[in-house]
C-alpha cells in the first residue's frame, strides 16, 4: 500500500503532466487512494488539482464535486479555479448555469468580489450592458488580460473609441497584447485607423496562426478579412484552420465567420447555429443564437482594405526560379514533401520551416525528420522508404493511416537490417500515438527500442521521447534516467542545441522531484550551453533559491 509520502509525491507529480485525459485519470486515481486512507490534507490537495484538471483538460462539467469538497478551506490555491470556471462556462454548454453561479457565490464569500468573473458570465448571457467594470482585488489574470477583458466589454456595448484608448502593448503574457489586437481589428477600421487595423491583424495572426487553442481569435481574423474586402484571404484562413478542434464556443465562432467568408450556409452556418442552440438551452435565453445570426448577416465595414504582406509569404530566388514560401509550417512541410525530387527546393522550404518553428513537436517533428534527407540512404524504390514517405505525407490528413504506414516501414526496414531507419519510423509511430492522445501506447512502443546502428542522434531522440512520455505519465525516476541517457547521446552526436534543451528539461524535472543539487547542476550546464536562454537562467535561479 502507498505510504503518505508516496501519495504526496503522486499528487505533486501531476503538476508536471500534460493537461487532458492522462492528468485527469492520474488525479482521479490518487484521489480514490487518499479517500480510502482518510488522509484529509492529501484529499484537499488532490481535489484542488482535480478541479483545475477538469476545467483545463476538457471535462469542465465535472468540476463541481471536487470544488465543493474544498470550499470550506479558503485555500488561496482555489482562487484561480473560479477564474477558470467562469471561462469554461462561456466555452462549453455542458457547464451548468445554476451550479456556476452558486460556485461563484461561494468564491466571493471566500475571496471577496469577483467582478471579472461576473462580467464574463454576464457578457455571455447578454446581460452586461449596464455593468460598470472594476478590476478585482485578486485574480489569477495578469494586468494585460484584465485590460483585454475590459476592452471586450467596451466593444460589446459599442464604446469603440474607449476600448481603443485602453490598448497597450507595453507588457506581454501568453495571450496579450495579441488577443486585444484581434479584438480591435474591426473597431480600428470603423475608427478610420486603417494602419493600426492592418498592424493589429498582422501581429495577432502571427502570434496565433499555429495554436489550435486560439481558434476563437482566428475566427476574428476570418471575419476581419471577409468584412474588409479580402474574400480570398478569408477563404484561405478557413481552409488553413477549418479542420482544427477547440472548445464549442471557439468552433461556433469560427463556423460563423467561415460562413460569412464562404457563403456556405448549409455547412458552416448550420453548424454554428446548432452549437449556439446548445448554449441557449443551457442559458435560458437566445443571446448566443442572436449573436451568431447577427454575425451571419453582418455587412462589410470597408469595400477594400489592402492587407499588404500580412498573408503573403516571403520569396527566394533559386537559379532563375522564384520560390514563393507558404505562410504556415504545415504548408511548408507539405510542399517540401512534394518537392522531394528537387533537393535544392526542398532544402530551401525546410530551411524556412526551421526559421518559423525551430523546435517542432509531435507530428510536425516527425515530418521534419522525415524530410531531413538522412533517410534517403536507401534506394528510391526501397519498400521501407516508400512506406515511410507515404506515412509522412499522410500525417496531416489521416493519422491512423499514417500510423499503419509507419509501423509497416518499421517492419520493412528491420527485414533489411536497417536499424537506423527502423528507429526513425518507430519514432514517427510513437509521436503519432502521443499526439493523438494514446500516451501509454506511445510509451510502450518507444520502449521497444532496437539497435540504431550507432547513430547517436537517432538514439538520443528515442531516449528523449521515452523520457518525456514517462514524465507525462508520472514516472519521474524513469523519466530522469532516460533524459540523462538522451543527454549523453546528444553530446556524443555533437548536437549542443538539443543537449541544452535536455539539460533544461532535467533541471525542471529535478526541481519537481526536489533534487535541488541535481537541478542546479543541470541548469548550470543548460546556461553554459545557451547563455541567452531565458528558460535556462530562470531554472538556475529557481534551483539556487530551492537549494538555499
Amino acid at each position: 500500500m502507498d505510504t503518505e509520502e508516496q501519495l504526496w509525491r503522486q499528487i505533486r507529480v501531476t503538476d508536471r503532466m500534460w493537461e487532458g485525459a492522462g492528468q485527469i485519470a492520474a488525479l482521479e486515481k490518487v484521489t480514490r487512494r487518499v479517500d480510502a486512507l482518510g488522509l484529509t490534507a492529501h484529499r484537499h490537495e488532490a481535489r484542488v488539482r482535480l478541479a483545475t484538471a477538469y476545467l483545463l483538460g476538457g471535462e469542465p462539467a465535472k468540476v463541481f464535486e471536487p470544488l465543493s469538497r474544498c470550499l470550506d478551506s479558503g485555500d488561496p490555491e482555489l482562487r484561480p479555479v473560479f477564474d477558470y470556471l467562469a471561462e469554461a462556462f462561456t466555452e462549453d454548454p455542458r457547464v451548468p448555469l445554476a451550479d456556476t453561479l452558486a460556485a461563484l457565490d461561494e468564491g466571493e464569500r471566500l475571496f471577496g468580489p469577483m467582478p471579472d468573473n461576473r462580467l464574463i458570465v454576464a457578457s455571455h448571457l447578454g446581460s452586461d450592458a449596464d455593468v460598470r467594470y472594476e478590476a478585482p482585488p485578486e485574480s489569477s489574470r495578469c494586468a494585460q488580460c484584465d485590460t483585454g477583458l475590459r476592452i471586450d466589454h467596451l466593444l460589446r456595448i459599442g464604446h469603440l473609441a474607449d476600448a481603443a484608448e485602453l490598448f497597450s502593448d507595453e507588457d506581454y503574457c501568453s495571450r496579450q497584447p495579441h488577443a486585444m489586437r484581434a479584438a480591435l481589428m474591426l473597431p480600428f477600421v470603423r475608427l478610420e485607423r486603417l494602419d493600426d487595423a492592418v498592424e493589429a491583424f498582422r501581429e495577432s495572426y502571427s502570434a496565433f496562426w499555429s495554436d489550435p487553442s486560439e481558434l476563437g481569435s482566428l475566427a476574428r481574423h476570418v471575419e476581419f478579412c471577409a468584412r474588409t474586402g479580402n474574400p480570398s484571404a478569408a477563404r484561405k484562413l478557413v481552409d488553413r484552420h477549418g479542420g482544427w478542434r477547440s472548445t464549442p464556443l471557439a468552433e461556433m465562432d469560427f463556423h460563423a465567420a467561415a460562413a460569412l467568408a464562404t457563403g456556405s450556409v448549409l455547412d458552416h452556418a448550420t453548424r454554428a447555429l446548432e452549437i449556439a442552440a446548445r448554449f441557449d438551452a443551457r442559458n435560458g435565453n437566445s443571446a448566443q443564437s442572436d449573436r451568431i445570426r447577427a454575425l451571419l448577416a453582418a455587412e462589410p465595414v470597408r469595400g477594400s482594405l489592402d492587407l499588404g504582406l500580412s498573408l503573403l509569404p516571403r520569396t527566394r530566388q533559386i537559379g532563375s526560379v522564384i520560390l514563393i514560401y507558404p505562410t504556415t509550417v504545415e504548408e511548408l512541410a507539405s510542399r517540401a514533401e512534394r518537392k522531394a525530387d528537387d533537393p535544392e527546393f526542398a532544402a530551401a522550404l525546410w530551411e524556412r520551416f526551421d526559421d518559423l518553428l525551430p523546435n517542432p513537436e509531435g507530428v510536425l517533428l516527425a515530418r521534419r525528420l522525415a524530410g531531413s534527407g538522412d533517410l534517403v540512404e536507401a534506394a528510391r524504390d526501397d519498400p521501407g522508404t516508400r512506406a515511410f514517405r507515404r506515412a509522412a505525407l499522410t500525417l496531416g490528413q489521416d493519422p491512423p493511416r499514417a500510423l499503419a504506414l509507419a509501423r509497416e516501414a518499421v517492419g520493412l526496414f528491420q527485414s533489411e537490417c536497417d536499424y537506423v531507419n527502423a528507429a526513425r519510423a518507430r519514432l514517427m509511430a510513437v509521436w503519432i500515438l502521443a499526439f493523438t492522445g494514446d500516451l501509454q501506447a506511445a510509451l510502450d512502443l518507444s520502449g521497444e527500442c532496437d539497435a540504431v546502428g550507432g547513430n547517436h542522434e537517432v538514439q538520443a531522440e528515442m531516449l528523449y521521447t521515452h523520457g518525456k512520455l514517462s514524465q507525462a505519465l508520472g514516472d519521474l525516476d524513469e523519466a530522469a534516467f532516460r533524459l540523462l541517457m538522451a543527454a549523453e547521446s546528444f553530446g556524443s552526436a555533437g548536437n549542443t542545441a538539443a543537449l541544452g534543451r535536455v539539460r533544461a528539461d532535467l533541471a525542471e524535472l529535478f526541481l519537481t522531484m526536489e533534487r535541488f543539487e541535481d537541478a542546479a547542476d543541470a541548469a548550470e550546464e543548460a546556461v553554459a550551453l545557451d547563455p541567452a536562454s531565458p528558460r535556462a537562467r530562470e531554472l538556475l535561479e529557481r534551483a539556487y533559491r530551492s537549494r538555499a
